[in-house]
């Protein structure tokens, strides 16, 4: 856990309790972690199906955030969005959390990302909200696997069982195939406030940051989890 992140935390309780009980967006703040990530977005979403909240923001713990992410997210969600990303770089390569798929098996391009949010293909759930709705259509029809990793055939058909590959998406691209083939659309936004530290601090409120995602063209990438 960052320090960042765990002064975001702080900041966004204070705000929270500092409001009228029923004025609170807040219902309960989780913490998970452990070797593998997809298993620690498991017991996050299973913690929050088991109330009577509607909505999970996850926020990973690398990530800086303003006291008010909660408002911001649901003001970006609007009426109509169950599935929003808050987008921030994830390094040079990788210049927003938007991804659209190229058609080949595992294989995502970067696309830019706005204020607006725009709807993409994947996404990576650095920051992200997603509606109950969401997890309970893919269970309905692929079980409680919202965040398990999906393995993807390589080889053609009739390939030799010896010789044939597959390719792995990691927890975030396997989220995103789930909830699009359930009939749910992803969207993506820079949400103001955000930073990402990793060498360095990283954000889209940055300049360069925010050239590097409006103009670079998208990116050939394959996105799986280390």
């Amino acid at each position: 856990m960052t320090l960042p992140f765990h002064a975001s935390c702080l900041r966004l309780l204070g705000y929270e309790l500092a409001k009228p009980e029923k004025e609170r967006l807040l219902a309960k703040m989780m913490h998970a972690s452990g070797l593998y990530v997809g298993d620690n977005r498991m017991v996050l979403a299973d913690k929050m199906l088991g109330g009577e909240a509607n909505w999970l923001l996850q926020v990973d713990t690398d990530i800086e955030f303003r006291q008010e992410l909660i408002e911001q997210m649901l003001t970006v969600a609007g009426t109509d969005k169950k599935i929003v990303a808050a987008s921030v770089p994830l390094g040079e390569a990788y210049p927003t959390c938007g991804f659209r798929w190229t058609g080949q098996p595992g294989v995502y391009e970067s696309v830019p990302i706005g204020t607006a949010p725009i709807e993409v293909d994947a996404i990576a759930t650095a920051c992200v909200l997603i509606h109950r709705d969401v997890f309970d259509a893919i269970a309905d029809r692929d079980g409680q696997c919202w965040f398990h990793s999906i393995h993807l055939a390589k080889s053609p058909l009739g390939t030799p069982p010896r010789d044939f590959a597959y390719v792995v998406n990691g927890e975030d691209i396997a989220f995103s195939m789930r909830a699009k083939a359930a009939g749910f659309p992803i969207y993506c936004a820079h949400v103001p406030g955000l930073g990402h530290y990793k060498t360095r601090r990283l954000s889209h409120d940055d300049e360069r940051s925010a050239r590097l995602g409006e103009s670079m063209p998208g990116m050939g990438v394959l996105v799986q989890e280390n």
